[in-house]
């Protein structure tokens, strides 16, 4: 019953769960599944003959396969865990090492072997598992084109999947994760560890797999990079750089020490096998026809269509006033003045043509665009936090104080505190969330996720940086609240938009001004007509001008006038003191 799980009923199985796409002869598949239970655990355990991490997805891999040839390659957890260092050679000390050691020893007494000392980081260079009847990767100087991955070709198929995790009891992150992207001519595979261990050292070791259709050429290449912790720490610190947010992201890491050229590496191991061979004269054309737009003109007798009205990046406050398409003197309403860009139509068409997964891979990117400016509406700092021996001062209910500017602090009167910036973080993406409705019915499941996931990345962020919150366990305990205030919030703001505005300020009281009394009546009617005038204004534009990503929130003191105008149904209301508008 809704959608829980008997704690007795089996995982989903492998060929419910399996995703797969067939390209010029390549299959691609990938299977997501929850963690292992305690019995599968256990096996992998004795077979490892270490004790696994904190959360291994034994069941999950990601292949690509030729069917012709019969060649293979997989990525799975096992695999990757039999290369682990079993010596205890490879250890990293930390001051917690021995501890975490015995921990580990304590969960596994049922094994009948001694667990031996090993790697606790769970380092490996794992390059996958190849298959093959003949063909197998040999040694090449070829690298993998990146000027062609570079390119805005369509995503036809996406997946990433967890192989597995550990969080090396609360002194870091260990983890294992795999990203496959299929584009018309070509894909890559991409097995990424990442390993931080906090004060000591970063560590990470990628795998790609690149296969160009048109040739059969199948390249792997393996890198290699580590530094230590405060080296990399103080380069970001140097550059401005959130230095806490940036190192729990392997992908920044890497773009800001390749930009500054400030990591050790390895030199890249290049391998490369061609599992079939293509004849110049049967060679296929390349498959990006049939999911990029057509060049050829339209026939004579299909009227070309009208520009969609054009959209500038404009505060929201003043997309409500121009929501609104102008009205010329006939009374019709008049042509817009600029074209649609050409990069927001392509994006259009590519949408129309591609699968889902396209969106998938736009709404990524466009949402952690909103969050931003979701987030910066009250955007906060707490100085005392980055001082030594500096004392963080206490609200009335014990949160953390903080020195934050703009109408929701200084106007308002809201405590800068991550509650409040998290409740105003909330409003902006509700007001979101309602205009990503109204995208085609395929599309919009991917942008809510995406636009709720950015929150939550950001919110940890947030946590660890501005209230040194390192517990992983603690972190996860206020990310779970917040979760649940999403929900009733939802639920809320839903049905004041329904219901009217006396609902709706009744929602927003709740929630912004956390229910408190003697609030300031104007601030919450602002706050209400201002939540109103942008969901207006955001109406008014098209589903692609959204899509780009380029929206700016305004200002609720630009709805003090109208909260001032003072309403027919108060002549009518017996009660006296009722007109805020003489407070």
């Amino acid at each position: 019953m809704n959608g829980q799980r008997s704690p007795n009923e089996p995982f989903p199985s492998g060929s419910n769960s399996d995703k797969s796409i067939l390209h010029h002869g390549f299959k691609v598949t990938t299977r997501k599944l929850p963690i292992l239970k305690a019995e599968p655990i256990e096996r992998m355990t004795s077979a490892l003959s270490i004790a696994p991490p904190e959360m291994i997805f034994g069941d999950n891999f990601a292949s690509i396969e030729h069917l012709e040839s019969g060649w293979k390659i997989t990525f799975d957890a096992f695999h990757a865990l039999d290369l682990v260092d079993k010596t205890g050679g490879s250890m990293l000390q930390v001051a917690h090492s021995k501890e975490w050691q015995s921990t580990r020893e304590k969960k596994h007494e049922g094994i009948t072997e001694v667990v031996k000392p090993f790697d606790w980081s769970y380092s490996t260079n794992y390059k996958g598992t190849e298959q093959s009847k003949s063909k197998y990767f040999e040694p090449s100087d070829t690298p993998i084109p990146l000027d062609l991955l570079k390119r805005p070709d369509p995503i036809v198929f996406f997946e990433e999947v967890m192989l597995y995790e550990d969080e090396m009891a609360d002194n870091g992150i260990t983890l294992l994760s795999c990203k496959v992207r299929v584009m018309p001519a070509r894909l890559l595979l991409l097995s990424r560890f990442f390993m931080r261990l906090d004060g000591v050292m970063l560590r990470i070791r990628d795998t790609r797999v690149y296969v160009e259709f048109q040739t059969g050429e199948v390249i792997r290449e393996y890198t290699a990079r580590e530094d230590k912790y405060e080296v990399v720490r103080q380069k970001l610190a140097m550059h401005g750089r959130d230095a806490p947010a940036q190192l729990r992201d392997p992908n920044n890491i890497i773009y800001r020490q390749s930009k500054h050229n400030s990591y050790t590496r390895t030199p890249p191991s290049i391998t490369a096998c061609r599992p079939f061979s293509v004849s110049p004269s049967s060679s296929a054309a390349p498959a990006t026809s049939k999911y990029l737009p057509s060049a050829a003109a339209p026939p004579s007798s299909t009227k070309p269509p009208s520009p969609r009205p054009h959209i500038p990046k404009t505060k929201a406050a003043t997309a409500i006033a121009t929501a609104s398409p102008p009205v010329d003197e006939t009374g019709s309403k008049s042509s817009p003045s600029k074209p649609v860009p050409a990069s927001l139509k392509l994006a259009a068409e590519v949408r129309k043509r591609a699968t889902s997964v396209t969106e998938t891979y736009i709404a990524y990117s466009v949402c952690e665009k909103l969050i931003k400016e979701c987030a910066s509406q009250a955007d906060y700092t707490i100085p005392q936090r980055h001082e030594k021996d500096g004392v963080v001062p206490k609200g009335a209910d014990g949160e953390d104080l903080g020195v934050g500017k703009g109408w929701w602090y200084e106007d308002l009167g809201l405590a800068p505190t991550f509650s409040n910036w998290a409740q105003i973080t909330f409003l902006h993406m509700y007001i979101l969330t309602v205009r990503l409705r109204a995208f085609p019915a395929a599309h919009a499941p991917s942008w809510h996720q995406h636009l709720l996931d950015h929150f939550f990345y950001t919110a940890e962020d947030r946590l660890v940086r501005e209230h040194n919150i390192q517990a992983r366990t603690i972190r996860n305990k206020y990310l779970k609240d917040l979760f649940t205030q999403w929900r009733g919030l939802l639920a809320g703001y839903d049905e004041g938009l329904v219901k009217g505005d006396a609902v709706l300020a009744t929602a927003v009281w709740r929630n912004v001004f956390g229910g408190r009394e003697g609030v300031d009546l104007v601030g919450l009617g602002e706050v209400v007509s201002y939540l109103r005038g942008v969901l207006k204004g955001l109406d008014g534009m098209e589903d692609e001008v959204v899509a780009d990503g380029e929206i700016q929130f305004g200002d609720p003191r630009t709805q003090r006038k109208v909260v001032e105008i003072r309403s027919k149904m108060m002549d009518t209301l017996p009660r006296e003191g009722n007109d805020i508008s003489s407070q």
